[in-house]
């Protein structure tokens, strides 16, 4: 194709898309027919020059989410619905990109864990005009799980759609013992990144959950012994950032905690703003321990589990009461 070609084709585009006109003043502006401005619109989709995306309204069961408001203590519940054309973890993801965006304000600094539930919020992020916007990690990488979704690739992806300043953690997130930790917590490019995490005014985590599939390839990353493993599988509710806790929100292993490099779960709960993100009934443990250790300020779900966490504190009162 010829550069005046390609030309014209973004003009009548731009003319067509981005201003409005109709197809006959097009043809006036650029000297052409009718006719061919249809076809240089239909060329522009062809070629890839126009993509258009079709975004279903994103279904809030504000009953659901109003009840689990009250019985977690969290400020902002949004229990989402999924739509015929997309799957469950997709709209979740929408309305997590909206609640992330609504919450940032120039000179941000945002900080991410990693995960499906996080890269579904985060492939659905508008480019902002904000200034000043910075992305980091709440943790490092994990070698077993895919590589889109972990927290270096997952922040990358952000900070693009952001026009942010990335600022990597390049670590492992889970080491072979305390002593490697703390080595590397002394080094100044990652003492740096995490001073930065904790200073984020906004996190963005995705909640994990006992047996869940994304739980069980972070424990693999600790290669606990058989004892060890199983006492573990016992007592853990969840995990955010590679943190593990109870039903209460309280870490299960110091012996874990010291093997990872990123920010402590204490140290997230301070972070003003900490979006959660769950879909699915089997992350209903994981959500009711972040929610009593008060660990996120907002929660992003499906109907399933928000149904799930309900069905779980209903259970958990007719034991105490019998």
């Amino acid at each position: 194709m010829k550069p005046r070609d390609t030309e014209f084709i973004l003009r009548a585009a731009r003319l067509y898309y981005e201003k409005g006109k109709s197809q006959d003043q097009i043809a006036k502006a650029l000297g052409t027919s009718r006719s061919n401005v249809s076809r240089m619109l239909s060329d522009a989709k062809r070629l890839g020059f126009v993509q258009i995306k079709i975004v279903a309204p994103i279904t809030r069961h504000d009953l659901l989410s109003n009840q689990l408001r009250k019985v977690l203590g969290i400020a902002d519940v949004q229990v989402i619905g999924s739509d015929r054309s997309e799957t469950t973890l997709t709209s979740v993801g929408r309305a997590a990109a909206v609640a992330l965006t609504r919450a940032l304000k120039p000179d941000t600094t945002i900080a991410i864990s990693w995960g499906r539930g996080v890269e579904a919020a985060i492939v659905e992020v508008e480019s902002e005009s904000l200034t000043g916007l910075k992305v980091t990690q709440l943790m490092g990488g994990l070698s077993s799980v895919a590589a889109s979704v972990t927290a270096e690739e997952l922040g990358r992806t952000l900070a693009q759609n952001l026009h942010a300043q990335f600022v990597p953690l390049l670590a492992p997130a889970v080491v072979s013992n305390p002593r490697t930790r703390n080595t590397l917590l002394n080094e100044e490019s990652i003492s740096r990144v995490l001073e930065v995490s904790r200073t984020a005014s906004v996190a963005l985590v995705g909640i994990g959950s006992h047996g869940s599939t994304s739980s069980e390839e972070v424990l693999k990353q600790f290669h606990l012994t058989k004892a060890q493993s199983e006492h573990v599988s016992k007592v853990y509710a969840g995990d955010i950032s590679a943190r593990f806790y109870d039903a209460h929100g309280k870490s299960v292993s110091s012996e874990m905690d010291n093997r990872v490099v990123g920010l402590t779960l204490e140290e997230i709960s301070k972070i003003p703003q900490v979006i959660g993100v769950a879909a699915g009934a089997e992350k209903a443990q994981g959500v009711l321990g972040a929610a009593r250790a008060r660990l996120i300020d907002t929660l992003v779900t499906d109907v399933a589990c928000a149904t799930e966490v309900l069905q779980l504190l209903t259970s958990s009162k007719a034991a105490q009461s019998a």
